[in-house]
C-alpha cells in the first residue's frame, strides 16, 4: 500500500481487510447477545459481511461513487473495492437518512434505491442548542464585516478563495476581516489564523464559540462537502453562510433563507460581490440573519433530527420482513 501511495500521491484505501474481519465478527457477536429490534449505524464498513438479523437504518453523509467523483482523494483500485463494500450495506439497508440531495440522487439512481426508502434532512449542528442564540449584529458602515472561515484543510475548503475574496472587499473599499479556525498559517492585515479548538475542553469550546458571536458571515468556498456542519453551527448564532453549490453544501444552506449558494466553483470575485451587496443593504443582512436562526430552529438542530430519526426507525421496524 506504501508503494502505490508513492506511485500515485493518493492514498491506497480507507481500510483494511483485517478491519472489516473484526468489526464484522464483532457486530456479529453482539447482534447474537442483544438480540436487536432495529440497527442504526453511520458507518458502512462494520456491517460488509454481516448477515442482518434486524432491520437497518443507515445514516450516509456520502457515498463512495459520489466522493470519487467529487474527491478523488484515494487510488482507482481503491475506490472500486470501496464502493463493492458500500454497495453490500446499502442494499441490505432499510432505510437511508441522507443529509443532501445530491447523495440521495446518486443513492436512488447508481445504487437502486427506491425513493420511499431515502430521506433527506439537512446536517445538523454539533453545538448543544442551549450554547446557541442570535446575536443580532448587524452590519454598520463604521466597522468592517467580520467573516470566519471553519476548516481544517486550506484546498480542501477553499481558503486561497476566502483569502482574496476579502483582499477584494477592502480594495474595493469595504473593509472585511477574516479569521480561519481549525489550521495555522500566514497572519496578514486583514486575515488571522486560529488553530483548531478542542469542543471537548471547555475553555477551548468557549472560545471556538466566541467566532461565532463574533461573525457577520461564515464563508465556505469548498471545492467539495458531502454536507458540512459548520453551516448549521453558525446558523445556530444567526450566522449566514456564504457557500458555492459543491457537493451538499446547497442542501445544508438553503439560498437567501439561511446563506448565499453560489454557482460550484465560484470566483473569489463572486463572494467579494455578495459582500457589497449586504454592505449596503444593511436591512437585507438584517433579515437574512432572522431567516438563518429561524431554520436553525426548524432544521439544522438534532432535537429536529432525532424526532424524524425516531420516526423512521418505528417505520423500519413496523414494516420489516423477517
Amino acid at each position: 500500500t506504501r508503494l502505490a501511495s508513492f506511485f500515485t500521491q493518493k492514498r491506497l484505501i480507507k481500510f483494511y481487510p483485517s478491519y472489516i474481519r473484526y468489526s464484522n465478527s464483532s457486530v456479529e457477536k453482539i447482534m447474537q447477545d442483544f438480540e436487536p429490534d432495529v440497527i442504526v449505524s453511520k458507518a458502512s464498513i462494520p456491517l460488509v459481511n454481516v448477515h442482518l438479523s434486524a432491520p437497518l437504518v443507515y445514516l450516509c453523509d456520502s457515498t463512495v461513487k459520489w466522493v470519487k467523483v467529487g474527491w478523488p482523494h484515494f487510488s482507482k483500485l481503491g475506490f472500486s473495492i470501496m464502493e463493492r463494500w458500500e454497495r453490500k450495506v446499502i442494499d441490505k439497508a432499510d432505510h437511508i437518512l441522507t443529509f443532501s440531495d445530491a447523495n440521495a440522487k446518486v443513492l436512488i439512481n447508481d445504487y437502486g434505491k427506491q425513493a420511499h426508502q431515502v430521506s433527506v434532512h439537512p446536517m445538523p449542528s454539533s453545538l448543544s442548542e442551549n450554547l446557541c442564540g442570535d446575536e443580532k449584529r448587524a452590519l454598520t458602515k463604521d466597522k468592517p464585516i467580520h467573516l470566519l472561515l471553519v476548516g481544517k484543510t486550506y484546498y480542501g475548503k477553499g481558503v486561497d478563495i476566502a483569502i482574496e475574496a476579502t483582499r477584494l472587499s477592502n480594495q474595493n473599499g469595504i473593509p472585511a476581516l477574516l479569521r480561519v479556525v481549525g489550521q495555522d498559517g500566514n497572519d496578514e492585515d486583514s486575515v488571522r489564523f486560529l488553530r483548531i479548538c478542542s469542543k471537548k475542553d471547555p475553555q477551548q469550546l468557549q472560545n471556538y464559540i466566541k467566532n461565532y458571536q463574533w461573525a457577520h458571515f461564515l464563508i465556505l468556498p469548498s471545492r467539495f462537502d458531502a454536507a458540512g456542519i459548520v453551516p448549521s453551527e453558525a446558523a445556530g448564532f444567526g450566522v449566514p453562510t456564504i457557500t458555492n453549490a459543491s457537493g451538499g453544501l446547497a442542501t445544508t444552506v438553503k439560498h437567501r433563507v439561511s446563506g448565499i449558494v453560489l454557482e460550484k466553483n465560484s470566483p473569489p470575485q463572486a463572494y467579494a460581490a455578495v459582500l457589497e451587496q449586504y454592505w449596503n443593504n444593511p436591512e437585507d443582512y438584517l433579515s437574512l440573519r432572522q431567516s438563518t436562526y429561524d431554520r436553525y430552529q426548524s432544521e439544522l438542530n438534532w432535537g429536529v433530527l432525532s424526532k424524524r430519526l425516531i420516526e423512521i426507525i418505528q417505520k423500519a421496524v413496523n414494516t420489516h420482513s423477517p
